[in-house]
């Protein structure tokens, strides 16, 4: 068995071998080149930082590398509500390279390995742990700032509007991507994107695949003209997946060829205000049993320019529904397909966007340039007793039970801050506690959770 000290070693080597290596040998050398767009060809102060962009320069502009390193600390106390704690180290590192022969067509690539070390509790797997894997490889034809189409054929990212249906769910350790054909139209005003996808599934020591016939089709589209100071993003999204895949509490579920049509509007309105609505509705059929589902997301915040720090506090509310009688021939949960979760509704992620009602109050400010704050509170409720709780992840954690007499899942306070001294580097910390509420205390341990953590992110 590898000791901890020992598995932990080569990503803390290649980390800090790579700032090392980065260093210029004397002050002399800091004058040996300018940073294009610097006033008087002035050198930037944090170029030594950033070791691979001198090198880009010194490649032909069709070619070029990039990457980035991130590690974090974190604790889980009361896992499941229950006794258990763990705490563990994160450590994700991402190569990538862009090949650009020309102005339509380019290819682009990017593997990553992701690991946990000093674990005690949770699987050295999936979400934390993926070893050296192909994150991204696609081609693009056509240009996504220029004309008025592209196409990317490959494995890719994807994520619309605020993500909270689709994302690339990047604070996890792994993330996600897509095997996908993707259409942009676009013109000033308006984009239209097209695809066919299927999400990728990944695999400890194997390459990562997709399962065949588990698909997500959609068209999204965003409109910056309909309405005053406002974005409308009005979407289509088609999900199938063959039988057995378990995503509800049927141990066992049939096949499920599912559509969610919706929209979101965001905007600004005078006095500072700004606002954001999220409408979503499913139907279709899962086995026998037909879908009909719907979720929303509603927010109001205001800034408070002329105070220090510029605070904006924050009012929103979530609900998404749940099935009522899972015996009956209708199926009531929302599905969130794949979003990019961490703190949509709480930074514990503890509860998904599935079967709940949640109230949120927050403030968010900007301390100088550098500085990034948020503190908010939460408070839980299950859609429907005849439903369980969902996770972030969107998986169930805690079953409908006929011994719960209560709908009250828990309170939450988060805080967390974020620090950038340039652009190369990013440190960060906070601390969720999810409260228990009655539900919890009668289907579970009870206890309460926390989830302190502590990060930095190398861009190189």
């Amino acid at each position: 068995m590898i000791s901890p000290l020992r598995a932990f070693s080569k990503p803390l080597l290649l980390f800090v071998a790579a700032i090392i290596a980065a260093r210029p040998a004397s002050p002399q050398s800091q004058t040996g080149s300018a940073v294009p767009g610097t006033p008087g060809g002035q050198t930037d102060a944090t170029t030594w930082l950033q070791p691979v962009e001198e090198l880009n320069r010194s490649l032909p502009p069709w070619l070029q590398f990039g990457g980035d390193y991130r590690l974090r600390l974190e604790g889980q106390n009361g896992i499941k509500f229950g006794e258990t704690d763990d705490s563990y180290l994160l450590g994700r590192l991402r190569l990538n390279l862009s090949i650009k022969p020309s102005r339509w067509f380019s290819l682009f690539g990017e593997t990553q390995d992701s690991r946990i070390f000093f674990n005690q509790h949770l699987p050295s797997g999936l979400p934390y742990q993926n070893t050296w894997d192909i994150r991204q490889a696609y081609a693009e034809f056509g240009s996504s700032t220029e004309g008025w189409i592209d196409v990317i054929i490959g494995r890719q990212v994807l994520g619309f509007g605020k993500q909270r249906l689709i994302g690339p769910s990047d604070w996890s350790n792994t993330g996600r991507t897509f095997d996908a054909v993707r259409v942009d139209l676009h013109q000033s005003g308006y984009k239209i994107s097209l695809f066919a996808s299927s999400v990728v599934t990944g695999g400890e020591g194997v390459i990562d695949h997709h399962v065949q016939g588990n698909n997500l089709h959609g068209i999204y589209s965003t409109f910056s003209h309909l309405v005053p100071r406002a974005t409308v993003e009005p979407y289509v999204l088609w999900r199938l997946t063959p039988p057995g895949q378990a995503f509800t509490q049927d141990p066992a579920p049939g096949a499920l060829n599912e559509v969610t049509t919706g929209f979101r509007w965001a905007g600004k309105i005078p006095e500072d205000f700004d606002y954001e609505v999220k409408m979503a509705r499913q139907s279709g059929s899962l086995g026998l049993k037909s879908i009909a589902a719907w979720a929303g997301h509603w927010e109001l915040g205001k800034i408070f320019r002329n105070r220090r720090a510029s605070p904006r506090l924050l009012a929103a509310v979530n609900y998404a529904s749940g099935t009522r009688d899972p015996n009956s021939g209708k199926w009531g949960t929302f599905d969130q397909l794949y979003p990019s979760s961490h703190d949509k509704l709480g930074l514990a992620d503890q509860v998904g966007w599935r079967n709940v009602e949640q109230f949120r109050l927050g403030v968010e400010e900007k301390a100088g340039k550098k500085w990034k704050l948020r503190q908010t509170y939460e408070d839980f409720w299950l859609a429907s007793m005849g439903d369980g709780l969902y996770n972030s992840s969107g998986k169930l954690v805690i079953p409908a039970s006929a011994g719960a007499t209560s709908r009250h899942i828990g309170r939450e306070i988060d805080a967390s801050a974020e620090y950038q001294p340039n652009r190369a580097i990013t440190f960060g910390f906070g601390y969720a506690r999810l409260f228990a509420g009655q539900f919890l205390e009668q289907t579970s341990g009870g206890k309460d959770y926390n989830y302190p953590f502590v990060y930095g992110a190398y861009r190189f």
